[in-house]
């Protein structure tokens, strides 16, 4: 399963890309994070649908650097990848 995710909120201080490695790599989820368009983070994750939820929880909750108003999300063909990757 592959998801987008664009994540919406406070996130211009937060290393949330990074964040976002950090969490997906421990899950096993593979892809990768970008800056989106108007402050926006967009994450391309796959992985088991179970994970991918975990993810989401953990992003949702932010840190004391950003904080998350929403994650919109859909649904993506798979690829071939190895890794989660920062763009």
């Amino acid at each position: 399963m592959r998801k987008k995710l664009t994540i919406h909120g406070n996130l211009s201080e937060g290393g949330v890309k990074y964040v976002a490695q950090r969490y997906a790599m421990p899950l096993g989820l593979t892809g990768v994070s970008s800056r989106g368009p108007e402050g926006t983070i967009v994450v391309e994750i796959q992985g088991d649908q179970k994970k991918i939820e975990q993810f989401k929880t953990k992003m949702a909750k932010g840190n004391q650097f950003f904080s998350v108003e929403r994650i919109d999300e859909e649904d993506m063909p798979e690829v071939a990848e190895k890794m989660f990757r920062i763009g």
